[in-house]
This record gives structure tokens, C-alpha cells and sequence, in this order.
């Protein structure tokens, strides 16, 4: 009896402990959970928040310097057996040089720059769309010293009505010339430059990052992103 007692205490002690380490084999072999991925942080509204504190950008200056010519010749009109006519008087003709110096400044104003300025693509490539540029015309200069005339004794000097009307239009001539100077891409690639260092920080490699204007812009567009066409603040 006792051995039989004793018998059943062992095998109830094996069956505990059998369960037991079912148990924590069982507890072992659960797999565990994968922890969720971090969620990719949205640099997004840190560019805007970053491109908006540099404001009015200015990109690149141009000096120029350019000579207006004007010349004239005294002229007789008239009409002879019901034919007009028009004859160039001989020792009749007046010439103008004029020197005209203009700085012209490009800048682009971010402080409007939004999410509709920046297209991010799920394969990592973002494109940012410039602002449109705008366009200064700082400062124009006439150097009197350095005008130089040639006036026929037969004819009466150049007029200040028409020296002022001469350097307006040296300076319209300028105004569309602007496209031609390459100062619209200029200010592209100055802004590119400034740029490129914070999408770096933000994590995007330089061949993944594209930055361009809307368009491309011509002539008939200079008049609508020039400031002070007139040249304000001009020394004449």
C-alpha cells in the first residue's frame, strides 16, 4: 500500500512537470511580434517652412553698359510737277552717342512658396516649381561727360525734350534685351544652388531633385515680372 501511495505522488510530480515544460516550450516557440516599421517623416512641410524664411531671394545682377546712337539729316520736302519729293541737305546731319550704364537684379519671392509648388514621387524624386522670377531694374546712369555729338552748323543742338527721349529709349532697348541675357536662367540656377542644400539635409540625393521654372519665359512675359520698367531711382 505504501509503495502504491508513494507510486501515484511520483507520477502526479512527472505529469506537473511534464505540463510545465509543454508550457514553456509552447511559450518559447510563439512567435514574436514584429515591431511596425517607423513611418516615413514628412519633410514636406519643413521645406515650405524653410524656403519661406528666405523670402525675397535675389539671384543674380547684371551690369550693362550700352552706347544709344541717334542721327539725322536736315531734309527739303516738297512735291515739283505733282511729284513729292524729299532731298537730303548736304552739311545738314546731326549724331548723338549716348553712354548708358543700368544694373539689372533678378530675385524670387518665396513667401507665398506652398505645397503646390512641390511634386513628391513615391520613387524618392521630388521636383520643386520655382516661383515666377521678377525683375529689377535697379539703377540707369547716363555719363554726360562721355556724350559725345557732332552738330552741323546749318542745324540747331539736340534739345533736352529730345536727349531724355533718346535715353528712354535706350532703356526700353535694354527691357528687351533682358531674355537675351541669359538672366532669367541665372536666377534658376543661383536659386537651384541655395536650394539643393536643404533637400540634401532633408535626405534626397541631388539626382532625385529637379527644380525649373513653370515655363519658359519670353519677351512678351518681361513687361508682367519687371519691377520699375522706367528705372526708378535712375541718375541721369
Amino acid at each position: 500500500m505504501f509503495i502504491q501511495t508513494l507510486w501515484h505522488k511520483l507520477m502526479k510530480k512527472k505529469i506537473i512537470y511534464l505540463i510545465m515544460a509543454i508550457m514553456a516550450f509552447a511559450a518559447c516557440s510563439k512567435p514574436k511580434a514584429t515591431p511596425s516599421a517607423p513611418k516615413a517623416l514628412d519633410t514636406i512641410p519643413m521645406l515650405i517652412e524653410r524656403v519661406q524664411k528666405t523670402s525675397r531671394l535675389y539671384t543674380s545682377e547684371y551690369h550693362i553698359h550700352k552706347i544709344i546712337t541717334h542721327s539725322d539729316k536736315m531734309k527739303v520736302d516738297g512735291s515739283f510737277m505733282n511729284k513729292q519729293f524729299s532731298v537730303n541737305l548736304p552739311m545738314g546731319e546731326r549724331r548723338v552717342a549716348i553712354p548708358l550704364d543700368a544694373v539689372i537684379k533678378a530675385y524670387i519671392d518665396f513667401s507665398d512658396f506652398s505645397e503646390e509648388n512641390v511634386k513628391h514621387e513615391a520613387n524618392g524624386k521630388i521636383t520643386i516649381t520655382l516661383p515666377d522670377p521678377r525683375i529689377v531694374i535697379t539703377s540707369t546712369k547716363v555719363d554726360h561727360k562721355e556724350v559725345k555729338k557732332h552738330v552741323a552748323l546749318t542745324r540747331r543742338n539736340f534739345s533736352d525734350a529730345e536727349m531724355t527721349h533718346y535715353e528712354q529709349q535706350g532703356r526700353q532697348q535694354i527691357v528687351g534685351s533682358i531674355t537675351e541675357m541669359g538672366i532669367i536662367e541665372s536666377a534658376r540656377q543661383s536659386a537651384a544652388r541655395q536650394l539643393f542644400p536643404m533637400l540634401r539635409q532633408l535626405g534626397y540625393k541631388e539626382s532625385d531633385i529637379t527644380i525649373s521654372f513653370r515655363k519658359k519665359f519670353t519677351t512678351a512675359d518681361i513687361t508682367r515680372i519687371l519691377e520699375n520698367p522706367k528705372g526708378n531711382g535712375q541718375n541721369n
